[in-house]
């Protein structure tokens, strides 16, 4: 399947990173994703739907099937079956499939390793298994189900890989609802570049953040770390006053990711705060996009190459 985006920049594509590239195609990429997932046929499915759910991968993937866990779960007129997410290493351990189970393997490449060990691990058990990777690459022999997202990032610090496998798993699951806020989120523009390379300075030393915040506060922590090789920490808000906080000097950076109800905003004094607003189960999704822009902002503060080739 192959795709043409068309995207609108700041400046010349020869003087703009990969990364920027490909983060300024991901509202063309929602809208192609969401329209082609709301037109596959239920029969392509097991009839009567999942007993559980479970999603998994590692790095950046298992943060995007945590998030789509909780967005799951934010959205109260779903089927309240159970939705598991774990690290791709922790099935069979900690989540064990079954027959009956629709188990997601995210892993935007399919190269092996544990995601796809996991599939296999779950096939054989006798779950339903659908392999979520990017658009061209082949179904795995384990994969029951092929759901493809964007093309193939051609660089490390994946964005779209990570937006777009959200949003062809929430768009598959949800139906309607979650389309709809595709569709409205494809409307909102891009973050300004120099207003975040303001913003971001030399980057933090943590993010912070609750629930969906915490798993964006690891996203970006982990964005920070492959674009601008800064070694930054990410904790759950919480957590961060249960000892790390005496790790930190008075004048450390932080930035927040704060939800709303969450008992330490009035605790937690950022150099940058960036909120969620709304109760939508994509409500969380600009912060995402904002974190994104602010990685790519402070690598090119502190004249890092944000392109990581490996």
């Amino acid at each position: 399947m192959e795709m043409t985006i068309e995207t609108s920049t700041e400046g010349t594509e020869e003087n703009m990173s990969i990364v920027e590239t490909t983060m300024r195609a991901q509202r063309d990429y929602w809208k192609e994703i969401s329209v082609r997932v709301a037109g596959l046929e239920s029969r392509e499915f097991p009839h009567g739907g999942p007993k559980r759910i479970i999603f998994f991968g590692v790095g950046s993937s298992f943060i995007a099937a945590k998030l789509c866990q909780l967005t799951m779960k934010r959205d109260r007129t779903r089927n309240r079956v159970p939705v598991i997410a774990c690290p791709s290493t922790h099935i069979g351990v900690d989540a064990i499939p079954t027959a009956g189970d629709w188990v997601f393997a995210f892993t935007h490449r399919a190269g092996g390793g544990p995601t796809v060990a996991a599939m296999e691990l779950a096939n054989r058990l006798g779950a339903f298994t659908v392999q979520v990777s990017a658009l061209g690459v082949e179904q795995h022999a384990s994969a029951q189900y092929l759901l493809p997202t964007v093309p193939l990032e051609k660089v490390e610090p994946h964005t779209a890989a990570v937006t777009g496998a959200i949003c062809a798993v929430t768009s598959l699951l949800l139906g309607a609802k979650a389309v709809e806020e595709w569709d409205a989120l494809t409307s909102v523009p891009s973050p300004e570049l120099d207003l975040c390379r303001r913003r971001a300075g030399n980057g933090p030393e943590v993010i912070l953040g609750e629930w969906e915040g915490e798993w964006l506060a690891r996203e970006g922590a982990l964005k920070l770390m492959e674009m601008a090789r800064l070694p930054v920490r990410a904790f759950g808000s919480e957590e961060f006053f249960h000892g790390p906080v005496f790790s930190v000097a008075a004048d450390a950076v932080i930035w927040h990711v704060s939800m709303p109800k969450d008992p330490r905003n009035d605790f937690i004094k950022p150099h940058h705060q960036i909120g969620v607003f709304g109760s939508s189960p994509l409500a969380w999704m600009p912060a995402l996009i904002e974190l994104q822009w602010m990685a790519l902002a402070t690598a090119l503060n502190r004249g890092v190459n944000p392109d990581l080739v490996l």
